[in-house]
């Protein structure tokens, strides 16, 4: 193999290889309980975010077309 590609395979392998994970994550359960409108709100957000600009383009779509 040539020097650059064993130099780069020396390096991904490093990059890839996993590692201890950082202090502040844990895993296991919550420390407090997620309510039930904590639940509702974050769905709510959720959404939101992903279906309003696809209805504000959809309900536009009329005036794009005329653009053209």
């Amino acid at each position: 193999m040539p020097p650059v590609a064993l130099t780069a395979r020396s390096l991904l392998r490093s990059a890839a290889r996993p590692g201890p994970a950082p202090r502040w994550l844990r895993s296991g359960p919550a420390q407090s309980p997620v309510s039930t409108g904590d639940t509702v709100l974050g769905l709510a957000a959720v959404f939101a975010s992903f279906f309003v600009p696809a209805a504000w383009v959809l309900g536009h779509i009329q005036d794009y077309k005329k653009r053209e």
